[in-house]
């Protein structure tokens, strides 16, 4: 526990030095206005007639604030010190509200500086790290899990100041009373000790917080993902079972803090009157401590009483909040231990001759068969290249190890003979265009989805792009061109729409080498057409590697290599291919009833090429 309360306080720090010493000295104003004004009260009732002199301590404390005065050439008149009085507590009244607003700014900019730096460590991790994480476990760290963090801030500042006033308080005490403030302070160290147990329940309810809202999360997200399918499949009220019973698991957990904060409260409270009690008793009847003192003590008792009470309750709340900040940086280390590293110096590679795959051999995990294995495949440049096979046989792997999402366990991507590493991959998907089966829109306009690919693209560049993709017609047929909203993960168009949408962006980044990955297996015949010639008219213009399940959509492939297990089990061109009397693509068109004839030498003529 002390190993990460440490990491936060110094994660704390780093939001702002000057900023958290600016919120500690409005704390220490506001106790000493209320220490002041403490401290007039006993002048106070010696110019209201109160004889102090006999009353010890405290007759020489009154007794010496007015000297005070005497010091600076006023004389401590009733009006005067209730005017001082008033004006100090005018005072404590602005200072507290510069304080709220100090720890209220603290506790946001530690909000925003904790999320963006988990963000950047996701952002920034490899891919195959993420694709073994939960998006919901991230979503739920990003929000619920650093807003539980952040009001834990505010709370750790009020705790400070809370802390500073009780010292204040403490000091005027132990000059009143040494020998009864320090039995009652060691009376509630004791107390405090006793219920540390207590406040370890809470430390570990609030992990088991953590879990329960990220199961809630994980939840939510997925149903909300499936409800089209729940809807047809008829399981929404499955769906709210399942939701209901893991919201009623978030509540019961609460409810479970809640009551564990209540029962620590009440027997604080009631230790506290046993030792005040005992510690009044104990002052009158065997310390002989002045009447007057014993007065003075009860009054400022009864007022740090209640400051106690809340410093054991902040406590209480840090320690139930401290599991979700392990989670936070337990999560961002995972992250930045799994960074890609940074992009290496030097020009970016642009693909001017071949892309080759030379014994390639990458495993998801360490104990599982390989994805790809030994693999020697090539993309020469301007050739269309497609990848074919049952589903499962590595297709999409292989893309991934092109564009350099994943590093290969052995053999190595080469880019014009250079070799492709972690340090190089992002330079060098910054020259591919790749689409994917599962398109993802933004519930934005489609000129937005569009520059989200290259914000600075010219409206002519996006015209062009959606020329190529074909999709200026029907972009143009919307309501309102390209500043239609097309909804969430544009619902509002249909998927063969959304998928040459997705084409123009991917074209719109003038990629050296466009990939797409299955971007035509979901597409009705007319669809896939469309798509298919728009992608034969950037034969020649642009290298373009095509990863399909369905052969059809292969015909005008250059180099066609048949996947399977991870390897290569053939390669040629569909004229080749379809000529191996007993070959695997053989086997692959009957399976889906084409027949494996030759085509025509003629191709339809290529179109435009990408300025």
């Amino acid at each position: 526990m002390s190993k990460t309360l440490s990491a936060y306080i110094r994660a704390l720090f780093e939001v702002g030095r000057w900023r958290i010493a600016g919120a500690i000295a409005l704390m220490f104003l506001f106790s000493l206005s209320e220490g002041i004004g403490i401290a007039l009260l006993l002048p106070i009732l010696q110019v209201a007639g109160f004889d102090l002199r006999a009353q010890g301590v405290v007759g020489r404390y009154g007794h010496a604030v007015t000297a005070a005065f005497k010091a600076v050439g006023l004389r401590p008149s009733l009006l005067l010190l209730l005017m001082v009085f008033a004006i100090l507590v005018g005072a404590r009244a602005l200072l507290g509200r510069w304080q709220t607003v100090t720890m209220y700014s603290v506790q946001q900019n530690f909000g925003v500086r904790l999320r963006q730096r988990l963000y950047h460590a996701i952002a920034n991790a490899n891919w195959l790290a993420l694709s073994r994480m939960r998006s919901s476990d991230l979503t739920h760290a990003l929000t619920a899990e650093i807003d539980r963090v952040e009001a834990a801030t505010f709370e750790v500042l009020s705790l400070a100041s809370t802390v500073l006033l009780f010292l204040l308080y403490l000091g005027i005490a132990l000059a009143v009373s040494a020998p009864m403030t320090a039995l009652a302070l060691g009376c509630g160290v004791i107390l405090v000790a006793l219920l540390r147990g207590r406040t370890m329940l809470l430390r570990g309810a609030g992990a088991e917080l953590s879990e329960r809202t990220k199961g809630l999360y994980a939840a939510t997200v997925e149903h909300l993902q499936s409800l089209k399918a729940a809807k047809m499949y008829g399981v929404q009220e499955r769906n709210f079972d399942s939701f209901a019973r893991l919201s009623g698991e978030v509540a019961r957990t609460n409810v479970e803090i809640s009551r564990l904060q209540a029962a620590a409260d009440s027997l604080f409270e009631i230790g506290s009157v046993v030792i005040l009690a005992a510690v009044l008793y104990l002052s009158i009847r065997v310390l002989g401590v002045a009447p007057f003192a014993v007065l003075l003590l009860l009054a400022m008792f009864a007022r740090v009483m209640p400051r106690v009470m809340l410093c054991h309750r902040l406590y209480q709340e840090c320690m139930h909040a401290l599991p979700a900040f392990e989670n936070i940086i337990g999560l961002a280390g995972r992250c930045a231990a799994a960074a890609e590293p940074a992009g290496a110096p030097g020009a970016a590679l642009e693909l001017k001759n071949s892309l080759r795959l030379e014994h390639l051999s990458f495993s998801y995990q360490p104990d599982k068969p390989p994805a790809v294995r030994d693999l020697d495949l090539a993309v020469p440049v301007g050739e269309v290249v497609a990848l074919v096979g049952a589903s499962g046989a590595g297709k999409s792997t292989i893309a991934d190890l092109m564009t350099g999402l994943l590093a290969p366990d052995a053999g190595q991507v080469t880019v014009d003979g250079v070799a492709l590493d972690q340090a190089r991959g992002r330079r060098w998907r910054e020259q591919i265009g790749y689409v994917s089966q599962d398109t993802y829109l933004f519930h934005d306009t489609v000129r937005s989805n569009l520059l989200w690919a290259r914000p600075g693209a010219s409206e002519a560049e996006v015209r062009e792009a959606l020329g190529l993709a074909a999709a200026e017609r029907f972009v143009d047929a919307l309501p309102a061109g390209l500043d239609t909203v097309i909804g969430d993960r544009g619902a509002s168009i249909s998927h063969g729409e959304r998928q040459r949408i997705a084409l123009a962006r991917a074209l719109l980044r003038r990629p050296r080498l466009l990939i797409l990955d299955e971007a035509t297996n979901s597409l009705d015949a007319h669809n896939e057409q469309r798509i298919l010639e728009a992608i034969e008219g950037l034969r020649g213009g642009l290298t373009i590697v095509m990863i399909a399940h369905r052969i059809a959509a292969v015909r005008w492939a250059d180099r066609i290599y048949v996947v399977e297990g991870g390897t290569i089990a053939e390669s040629g061109s569909w004229n080749e291919l379809c000529a191996r009397e007993h070959g695997r693509f053989r086997a692959l068109c009957e399976s889906q009833g084409i027949a494996p004839a030759p085509l025509a030498p003629a191709r339809p003529p290529a179109a435009r090429r990408l300025a």
